[in-house]
């Protein structure tokens, strides 16, 4: 395994942030293009390009790779209408071009939720997001094929919506049978939904099991805290990936505390992460 990230934990030292990941351990990066405001999507292709370049130069340039990216997210969802889908749709192949571009093969999608979150207990609502998901999906894997992208379905911290938990995400993944079509585990929406982490692991497998996003939380609410400040067994945790044999990105996806001040950020705060995240990865 290898140690990776967000930008957000080392974003406070602009040009040097990327110096600042390689020092701490890490050597690979989850590169953000949820926001469909951004300069990504609203630029023109040239811009974007030399936008996109430049940002990959600079993690090179201290040994960080980008390993995996996160596609278009918005919350309220808006996903009801073929419209907001249509919107949708084309955000997303753009994002997945943008990965290709950044020489990425991983990008992070979540399900569609054409009914909100609280359909489960709902069988037709349950269908038709499923239906509309797949035909959705369907779509955004002939853009993978072409791009050379495996698309990667993230369970959600949504107990009642009917393709959130992990065993929803493995039921729909295996349905779609394609090899472009994989999973990212996020081990914080995992205890949400009251599911064991470990067990998701396993549950997945290594064929399956394609990125991860990391985070801890109280087994309520999303928090993205660090390992071990939660309700997570992390130990399981640990002894699932090194059983299946994961040899991705153990990829944090923690919130920045933006108000400590920088040097018991990087004292403190940044060694900690990183000697958590060794033990994890069964270094030590």
């Amino acid at each position: 395994m290898k140690l990776g990230s967000t930008i957000d934990l080392f974003s406070r030292y602009g040009e040097q942030r990327y110096e600042k990941m390689k020092q701490y351990g890490y050597t690979c990066l989850d590169l953000n293009f949820a926001d469909t405001n951004s300069a990504y999507y609203t630029a023109s292709e040239d811009e974007v390009k030399t936008m996109l370049k430049a940002e990959i130069d600079l993690a090179a340039a201290s040994g960080v790779t980008v390993w995996q990216t996160h596609g278009p997210w918005r919350w309220p969802s808006k996903d009801e209408t073929e419209e907001d889908r249509a919107e949708r749709m084309e955000k997303m192949k753009k994002s997945i071009h943008l990965t290709a571009l950044a020489g990425c093969k991983y990008w992070i999608v979540h399900p569609i939720m054409p009914h909100a979150i609280y359909e489960r207990k709902d069988p037709e609502k349950s269908r038709s997001t499923w239906d509309i998901n797949r035909a959705f999906m369907r779509e955004l894997i002939k853009t993978a094929h072409e791009e050379g992208v495996i698309i990667c379905l993230e369970n959600m911290p949504m107990p009642e919506f009917s393709l959130g938990k992990v065993e929803d995400i493995i039921k729909f993944v295996k349905e779609m049978d394609d090899d472009h079509f994989k999973i990212c585990l996020d081990t914080g929406h995992a205890a949400v939904t009251k599911e064991a982490v470990g067990d998701a692991v396993r549950a997945i497998g290594k064929d399956l099991l394609a990125t991860l996003h990391v985070h801890d939380n109280n087994g309520t609410h999303d928090q993205h805290r660090l390992p071990y400040f939660g309700v997570i067994d992390w130990d399981d945790v640990t002894r699932a990936l090194l059983e299946i044999g994961f040899d991705g990105s153990f990829n944090y996806e923690l919130v920045d505390a933006k108000n400590l001040p920088d040097r018991l950020q990087e004292e403190i705060m940044l060694k900690t992460y990183s000697e958590i995240g060794r033990h994890l990865m069964g270094e030590e």
